[in-house]
């Protein structure tokens, strides 16, 4: 109540600061828990993991710094400055110049590693954006505007004679919310809030709130099963309103982003259910519909862990990332270089042309373009055939390498309507970088260099010219990144990640490699429910981790089709080769339910 009252006289007098303003514009932190130690399971907002320190993991609390403080150029919120002190180039700008929309294929990941780390993604991050009416560019998402029309906005400009948007000068970007430290005292500098709990919790699957999961729940069976739809004689995502066939909904509410996303949604409600039936088939009625509901969600979570771990970041990172411990204090939360660059790396992975394959092998005539189907091809998944179409196609399909190559559909053509043009994902991401205050490409390339573990040679001085990166980049990227950027020390942290040279065996450089190989890392020690944790009163018998260990993508595929996968490949995140080749689904190993 001081509190407010000091901000209403110093509005009145007009002496409110720029820290002030930023601490009254800053989200709450949400509602204290209250934990009760002896319960068994996870609660859905990401609280009380941490007994001793109970919001850790929260729904709605702030990220964390892997690479140091925040860079804004008032050393609070004000977008970084060139080298130079002149503005940085227009993100647009870069992405036309460094980007290029050929394709190259990483012919060891099939296409399902883009689709899992989508996936992921949405257990982990998503950032919520002050409210403005509209957008930034004249009340929409492009526009022609001479200032910036609102301090949470931060348009992208789109420079003269662009390649694709003509008339326009600007897209539409809204700055991210921020918020205190889970004490609620403020940081120095913004520091951007997680929406969803900070935990791999397969939230995306069961909510982040009691609400949301309760709504997604059907008690009528007693079984524990999540509620479902049935169209076209197959088990789908249930639909809000009732009365729209492919309206899905699910824990996040990105759920209908794009086909293939709805289709590993679709996997993971069923597998819920069938893991729910299997637990109801040994105990019969004399256990509840809460016992068994919650404990498919726990093995459900053991199982996305198990193939994140397992399979899904061999695949990202190669065989030899060392993990050298980050201090955190046991904080699990997101680090924001994660968030907003690192893990934005599978938006390289994606095709733009997304072929489908009918169960005798030839080409179906359900395939499409991405860029035809953002947040309005969920109806697909009403043709019969469809899903198993899709997962075939992401398997016999390889993912593009992660490099400056990029689809059309992501760099011009996101989200757009009949009516609308689509956005530029890569200029994105840059900006929302700078939002975050993310380090220079430069800092956190010598942070990863200087952390790579036992080397041959001390790593490199940071770079003083662009040459000075050879040892990352080839000499084409070099040369883009010079006609753009006025000094080396400039460019961002997204564009200098992305276009690295992969490290051996992986689909990303070093610089990524470190920041992802650090949060998985930090994800499994702060976890106090991690499948792979063993000592605790909610920790797994060894035996029930022994199942667990059997579980493999291609066996969730093989449980969960509808039907006409009967033959995969064990390693589903790698193509078909002569050491994977494909065989019939009674030979993929899978939980043994008897040791629950």
């Amino acid at each position: 109540m001081v509190f407010i009252l000091m901000l209403v006289l110093a509005l009145a007098a007009g002496t409110l600061s720029e820290e002030d303003a930023s601490v009254r514009q800053a989200t709450p932190l949400p509602p204290a828990p209250r934990c009760d130690p002896t319960y068994m399971y996870r609660t859905f907002d990401g609280t009380c993991n941490n007994l001793n320190f109970p919001r850790f993991g929260q729904a709605g609390t702030i990220f964390q710094r892997l690479m140091g403080p925040a860079t804004y150029a008032n050393d609070l919120s004000a977008i970084r400055l060139a080298k130079s002190g002149n503005p940085l180039p227009s993100t647009r700008l870069i992405s036309t110049k460094v980007t290029v929309n050929s394709s190259f294929f990483d012919y060891d990941a099939s296409l399902i590693t883009m689709q899992w780390g989508q996936f992921m993604d949405h257990d982990l991050t998503q950032t919520p954006q002050f409210p403005i009416t509209g957008g930034c560019c004249d009340g929409g998402l492009f526009g022609n505007v001479k200032a910036n029309p609102n301090a949470d906005c931060l348009h992208i400009p789109i420079p003269r004679n662009d390649p694709v948007y003509s008339n326009v000068n600007c897209m539409n970007m809204i700055r991210s919310t921020y918020g205190p430290r889970l004490d609620g005292t403020m940081p120095p500098r913004r520091q951007q809030i997680n929406a969803l709990t900070h935990w791999i919790d397969g939230s995306q699957i069961y909510g982040n709130n009691n609400s949301t999961a309760q709504s997604l729940r059907d008690r009528s069976s007693g079984k524990g099963l999540l509620a479902f739809s049935v169209q076209n004689g197959k088990v789908l995502l249930p639909t809000s309103p009732s009365t729209c066939a492919d309206c899905f909904v699910a824990g996040d509410n990105r759920v209908r982003e794009q086909p293939l996303l709805t289709v590993m949604h679709t996997l993971w409600l069923r597998e819920h259910n069938r893991v729910a039936k299997a637990l109801y088939a040994k105990f019969g009625p004399s256990r509840s519909d809460e016992f068994y509901y919650q404990e498919a969600r726990r093995i459900v979570i053991a199982e996305i862990q198990h193939i994140t771990y397992r399979e899904y970041l061999p695949v990202i990172l190669g065989p030899e990332v060392p993990l050298i411990p980050f201090d955190t204090q046991f904080n699990p939360a997101i680090f924001n270089e994660f968030a907003t660059a690192a893990y934005r790396m599978g938006h390289s992975q994606l095709r733009s042309f997304i072929k489908l394959f009918e169960a005798d092998g030839t080409g179906s005539d359900q395939s499409f373009f991405l860029g035809n189907s953002f947040l309005t091809g969920s109806f697909r998944l009403l043709n019969p055939k469809f899903i198993d179409n899709a997962l075939r196609g992401q398997l016999l399909v390889p993912a593009q390498s992660v490099d400056e190559c990029f689809a059309p559909d992501i760099t011009s053509q996101l989200f757009r309507t009949t009516t609308a043009l689509g956005a530029d994902l890569v200029a994105i991401n840059m900006q929302r970088g700078r939002d975050h205050g993310l380090p220079p490409y430069i800092i956190a390339r010598q942070i990863a260099l200087e952390n790579s573990g036992p080397q041959p040679y001390p790593p490199p001085p940071l770079p003083k010219t662009f040459y000075d990166l050879t040892i990352t980049h080839s000499l084409e990227v070099i040369e883009k990144l010079k006609a753009v950027y006025e000094s080396v020390e400039d460019i961002d942290l997204y564009i200098g990640g992305v276009t690295e040279r992969p490290l051996p065996g992986a689909a990303v450089g070093p610089t990524f490699a470190h920041i992802i190989a650090q949060q998985f890392n930090n994800l499994r020690w702060t976890d106090r429910f991690f499948y792979a944790n063993s000592g605790h009163p909610v920790s797994f018998t060894p035996r029930q981790f022994d199942e667990i260990w059997k579980v493999s993508l291609a066996r969730i595929i093989c449980d969960n089709n509808d039907g006409t996968i009967t033959q995969i490949q064990p390693m589903a995140f790698r193509m078909p080769s002569r050491y994977n080749m494909p065989i019939p689904c009674y030979n993929i190993p899978g939980i043994n339910f008897n040791y629950y």
